[in-house]
């Protein structure tokens, strides 16, 4: 089974590098594809990205959603696993992988565990609610390292080119074709989205979010808030 990473970026020349080299050391290289999708970056993203990515795609508009699914269109994998910049996953990230997909029961998706770089206990506590979160609506967060088998990604229709919730709307979706697989490992996410404009007020917004998308707020409306 082949992987074809999938980081969408927008300025993380900060991160860019020092991530793809931690996925060249970690897994085997001739069953892993990198790519990466920028989105308009006004620093040095996509030139770093060209040297050490196996492909590197501009994007024509800035968008989480979007980028990822152009980067899924050139994919060549069997298992596409979006990962944003500033999420770090295990040293042994592969072999769960192939453990997950290769079991009896096969799910349509996967996504790790949350955890935080900061292990202080506001963001301890934000990892819990988060976990209890996903399990209970199903639905994991692009920060979690989601993986979904390609033919059922396009089955389903992909990601959709919306400003925020692309998750939301996919797995709603997804939920359809069979299970989507917590797994036990966690990730760790950087904690720089919490330090803008304070960790609770973030924490608050986040959660008034999601249950606005619930009761069927436009993504443009929840966009802005978000912003």
């Amino acid at each position: 089974m082949k992987i074809s990473v999938i980081i969408p970026t927008r300025n993380e020349e900060a991160n860019i590098e020092r991530l793809i080299d931690s996925l060249r050391n970690t897994s085997d290289q001739e069953r892993t594809e990198i790519i990466v999708v920028d989105g308009q970056s006004s620093d040095r993203t996509a030139d770093v990205a060209q040297v050490l990515a196996d492909k590197v795609i501009r994007a024509t508009h800035p968008g989480r959603g979007l980028q990822m699914h152009e980067g899924a269109l050139f994919a060549s994998g069997d298992l596409l696993l979006f990962l944003h910049a500033d999420t770090e996953l295990p040293l042994n990230w592969q072999g769960i992988l192939y453990g997950a997909w290769s079991s009896s029961q096969k799910p349509v998706a996967t996504a790790f565990r949350l955890n935080f770089s900061d292990d202080g206990l506001f963001f301890r506590f934000l990892a819990i609610a988060a976990n209890w979160r996903t399990s209970w609506t199903g639905i994991p967060h692009g920060d979690q390292a989601i993986a979904i088998d390609r033919e059922i990604y396009f089955r389903a229709g992909g990601f959709l080119a919306v400003p925020i919730m692309e998750e939301y709307f996919l797995f709603n979706k997804l939920r359809w074709f069979g299970c989507v697989r917590i797994l036990s490992e966690p990730i760790k996410t950087s904690t720089r989205r919490y330090e803008q404009n304070g960790r609770v007020f973030n924490a608050i917004r986040n959660t008034l979010i999601i249950a606005l998308f619930y009761v069927g707020a436009p993504p443009s409306f929840l966009a802005r808030l978000y912003r």
